[in-house]
């Protein structure tokens, strides 16, 4: 029997009769290569996607946040399966918005293969990995990120802060305008979340009005103190969509540790989620920090 000879001819026909888009992008999200599928998944000529930025392909208001999440995915790159994989709004050439399954295969330390398939294809059952109203992580891709971001945290010694927000007066919203109206409040304020936090942060909406931050290496807990007053300001300041005029607030429970191995992610999280109810006490609008090194030191809180 011959051998046959995989060239590089070949393996672009291989690659392009495949009944799922792929593309290889950098680390640095510039794609290098996309296959026939994957053009047309997003409505572009042989060789338009090549060149281009992933985030190109995110709707606008969702390429931060998308930003942030690679740069945290390249940092530990791993394998996750497309069955697994998270689900993703895309943005077709004519400016359509699809929905996507995505897998990601690290090729080298410069290079990531993603597959891809709109979910409507039922070659796949998608899983869900975001929140459906806002387009943040929910609390699965969280728990996945946030991990990356504490395990970085560990290996670079520096520090990592959780922050538990809730939404003051959200309910008064919802039964003087409906929960229609109450869903354009989440929205405009996980936009504002996600355009005053870095790009080194993660930022999840965990149902209701409830959202969770994780933030790698801030400086210490006023400085902590200082990014999450002013979100709280930020958040008051949202008082009228469509002509119609409400009043809202945010109260924050918060925890940095500059030694993330003595302490688990459920642990923080547990505890910030208590702190957030305590600022509620106080009277709301308001924040209540406090610095963790230790699991022991729960107990002074």
């Amino acid at each position: 029997m011959p051998t046959l000879e995989l060239t590089s001819d070949l393996a672009t026909a291989i690659t392009n009769s495949l009944p799922i888009g792929i593309c290889v992008a950098t680390h640095d999200g510039e794609i290098v290569y996309a296959n026939c599928k994957a053009e047309d998944i997003f409505g572009y000529r042989p060789g338009g996607m090549t060149n281009r930025c992933i985030e190109e392909l995110i709707p606008e208001g969702y390429r931060n946040s998308h930003k942030k999440l690679r740069e945290i995915y390249t940092a530990s790159p791993t394998d996750t399966a497309m069955a697994g994989g998270r689900v993703l709004l895309g943005l077709k050439k004519d400016g359509v918005e699809i929905h996507l399954q995505i897998g990601l295969t690290p090729l080298n330390n410069k290079l990531i293969l993603i597959s891809l398939i709109e979910t409507t294809n039922k070659i796949i059952k998608p899983s869900n990995s975001n929140d459906p109203l806002t387009g943040l992580a929910n609390r699965k891709s969280f728990d996945e990120y946030s991990q990356k971001l504490r395990k970085l945290a560990i290996r670079e010694k520096k520090s990592l802060s959780v922050a538990f927000i809730d939404l003051d007066n959200f309910k008064s919203v919802n039964d003087k305008y409906g929960h229609r109206f109450g869903d354009k409040v989440i929205c405009k304020v996980a936009r504002l979340l996600s355009k005053h936090i870095r790009e080194s942060d993660i930022l999840a909406r965990f149902g209701g009005d409830e959202f969770v931050l994780c933030l790698y290496d801030i400086g210490d807990l006023n400085q902590l103190r200082k990014l999450l007053n002013n979100l709280i300001q930020q958040i008051s300041a949202v008082n009228e969509i469509q002509g119609k005029s409400f009043r809202i607030g945010a109260s924050i429970g918060a925890i940095i540790t500059h030694k993330a191995e003595n302490i688990e992610l459920v642990e923080i999280i547990e505890i910030t989620d208590r702190l957030m109810y305590q600022a509620k006490q106080s009277g709301k609008g308001v924040s209540v920090i406090h610095e963790i090194d230790n699991i022991k030191d729960v107990e002074n809180i």
